[in-house]
């Protein structure tokens, strides 16, 4: 997903693109959209307007039209699929991690792809399959020679099969309201950045003291700050999860601070074999899996777009009529000379059912420009 900027590079005279890389919001540059604030302002004026604001008194307070911006903007998003947009993201995956909460942008994930057929995936391996390159250049990249689509169009079928027969399709579970993404699979943990203790000791035994991890090969990723864990020690005090104070230049000596007593100043012999240590921080992805997902789309894009405007305009007018209908309702006369005056409470709540009904029966027949549903088949 990529956000064309306006200026233009003075020596190429080209558009620049910003890439957005990986999950997150919709791609796009709020510097070519309308402010929001300004266009929720223009709704406003339009509402008023409409209602007779300036001819006769409207008796809508600010927060009033507030809601009833906010009631079309969210009815739009529950009736309209033009209000959602189809991306896709790059998920890392974690060693004995199922669980993982998608950012808020994402509202519906659809598939989860993973790079290979799925029995061996990864950097390597099945990423780079030479049957699949052989075929395509053969039979695709490579006028004259024997074959056709045809054949690629059997060896296509055999990977869909080998995928479901594999694991190369992953099944997963998506909580729209917790953001959360569980996969069915146990994922395999590749190994955490394990590192063999030669010494353990600290300068004392009372909590804050220094506690000074020696390791028999240097330990590459660690840096400052990063967190340590140490568990599997039966020298009580020592488990437990740390953050790096120092990490000497050969990286073989890490120094932690003590959280709790220490059973003794030094951990040896067997149970030192005994012992973990690892930093989490460090970990390598087990593996990278791409999703297809849905995000929501800002409200600024939504009323920057020419046939949407239109339809939030007319929706939230329905709402304002309608609250301004149950306050007239409450009193159905003023009194005054010769009789008072009478409310139009029942006709302005009467008028605004009409009016968002037809609005909503608008959206069935995709004024907005959304998609028309496909065959749906079962």
């Amino acid at each position: 997903m990529a956000t064309i900027k306006p200026d233009l590079d003075p020596m190429t005279q080209a558009l620049q693109a910003d890439n957005l890389g990986g999950p997150g919001p919709i791609a796009y540059d709020e510097t070519l959209q309308t402010p929001l604030q300004e266009r929720r302002k223009e709704i406003t004026d339009y509402i008023r307007f409409r209602l007779g604001d300036g001819m006769v008194d409207v008796e809508l307070d600010p927060d009033h039209y507030k809601i009833a911006i906010d009631k079309a903007l969210a009815r739009y998003r529950q009736r309209a699929g033009f209000s959602q947009e189809e991306s896709y993201a790059f998920l890392e995956l974690k060693g004995e991690t199922q669980e993982y909460i998608l950012p808020k942008e994402i509202i519906e994930v659809r598939a989860v792809y993973r790079r290979g057929i799925g029995s061996v995936t990864g950097t390597t391996a099945s990423q780079f399959e030479p049957f699949a390159s052989g075929y395509l250049n053969t039979y695709m990249l490579v006028a004259g020679r024997v074959g056709g689509l045809v054949n690629y169009e059997l060896f296509t079928q055999y990977q869909e099969l080998a995928m479901r027969m594999f694991g190369g399709y992953m099944n997963y579970t998506w909580n729209r309201t917790t953001r959360k993404l569980t996969l069915i699979r146990k994922i395999p943990d590749h190994g955490h950045n394990y590192v063999r203790m030669q010494t353990v000791s600290a300068n004392g035994t009372a909590v804050g003291s220094t506690i000074t991890l020696y390791t028999e090969d240097p330990w590459v990723r660690i840096e400052v700050g990063d967190a340590v864990v140490i568990r599997n020690c039966p020298v009580s005090g020592y488990n437990g999860n740390y953050e790096a104070a120092t990490v000497s230049n050969d990286r073989r000596t890490v120094t932690v601070t003590a959280t709790s007593t220490l059973g003794a100043a030094s951990v040896v012999g067997y149970d030192l074999r005994r012992t973990e240590v690892f930093s989490p921080d460090t970990d390598e992805s087990a593996e990278t899996v791409m999703l297809w997902c849905y995000n929501v789309k800002p409200d600024s894009m939504i009323l920057d777009d020419h046939m949407v405007l239109p339809w939030i305009q007319d929706y939230a007018l329905a709402v304002a009529k309608d609250m301004l209908g149950q306050a007239r309702e409450k009193f159905a006369q003023i009194a005054g000379p010769q009789g008072g005056s009478q409310l139009n409470g029942a006709a302005l709540k009467t008028e605004a059912k009409a009016e968002m009904d037809a609005l909503e029966e608008e959206l069935k027949r995709f004024i907005d420009g959304s998609h028309p549903y496909t065959w749906i088949t079962g």
